[in-house]
């Protein structure tokens, strides 16, 4: 990279301080989920609890990683505009990293599918499509362990960038379609408040699936249309978080959903395809407890 103008620094800069800002804001809104998490599921199942707390672990390598990388940048490379072309150890914490947490987070997801469909053949290709987008990070971090420059203009770069980010993308889009045709598909077999707690579920799953894809998407278009810049830092940088802060959405919100089942007069809510259900139902000041045989499916534990 030859000379920078000032226009250079300022959007090769520029967009990984908001990165960087908005990395520590999520770490800090992830630190309050895994609390709230602790607190609230002290007896959660061990797989869960390593889940998120192995999770919560390499985010914080990953915000550690991307400070010194900020460090570098905006503290002891002041005044040497030629420092920006540097990564430094971008190689870990936006290929490798990232795409560890997002592959673990999205496997979680096609094992819930799994055990609200019983299709294997989807579960597979949710797992395969998260190695496939490993396998993308893998190289994407040669590259820049080898070369780690802003400049780096390697096309196998980009076609590893590709496969990592438009797999993430297609992977998320794929998980959110299948939850949300699977809960909907038995909707009308409840009643309607458990209905309510199903669209809630849906709209949940939709709405964490659509914020992963377009940050992925966001990154994948700055980073082969807009180069001498760092604009898909911006997202870049941050995937994991939102992929992680994504999941505690859920988990957390059993809470909330456990309010809303026992609202519509469910006391009973696991993770089993088959249970019975408990509903009372009070009629001219007489206690009826009516047992009902039912199929209950959660895309995520609620107890």
């Amino acid at each position: 990279m030859g000379p920078l103008s000032h226009d250079d620094i300022v959007w090769l800069a520029f967009p990984r301080l908001l990165g960087f800002a908005f990395n520590w804001g999520l770490i800090g809104a992830l630190s309050v989920q895994v609390y709230l998490y602790y607190t609230a599921f002290k007896k959660d199942r061990i797989v869960f609890k390593t889940l998120v707390y192995g999770l919560f672990l390499l985010d914080w390598v990953q915000t550690i990683s991307a400070t010194y990388d900020a460090s570098q940048w905006f503290v002891f490379g002041w005044g040497e505009p030629e420092k920006l072309d540097l990564l430094y150890t971008s190689f870990l914490n936006v290929p490798l990293l990232t795409s560890t947490i997002g592959a673990i987070v999205q496997i979680f997801f096609g094992w819930r599918i799994w055990t609200l469909s019983k299709s294997m053949p989807v579960f597979a290709c949710i797992i395969l499509m998260a190695l496939l987008q490993l396998a993308g990070a893998a190289v994407d971090a040669q590259y820049l362990f080898l070369a780690p420059r802003e400049s780096n203009g390697s096309p196998g770069l980009s076609k590893a960038v590709g496969v990592r980010l438009g797999t993430s993308a297609a992977v998320d889009i794929v998980i959110a379609i299948c939850m949300t045709f699977h809960l909907l598909r038995n909707r009308s077999e409840f009643a309607f408040h458990t209905n309510t707690v199903i669209t809630k579920l849906v709209r949940l799953t939709v709405e964490t699936g659509i914020i992963t894809a377009t940050a992925a998407i966001a990154e994948l278009v700055f980073f082969l249309s807009m180069h001498n810049n760092s604009l898909h830092q911006l997202s870049g940088v941050n995937l994991a978080k939102l992929y992680t802060n994504s999941l505690m959405m859920l988990f957390n919100n059993r809470a909330k959903l456990q309010s809303d089942w026992d609202s519509a007069g469910i006391t009973e809510v696991r993770l089993e395809h088959s249970r019975r259900m408990s509903v009372d139902v009070e009629s001219s000041g007489i206690s009826i407890t009516v047992l009902q045989n039912t199929t209950v499916k959660s895309d995520y534990p609620v107890s």
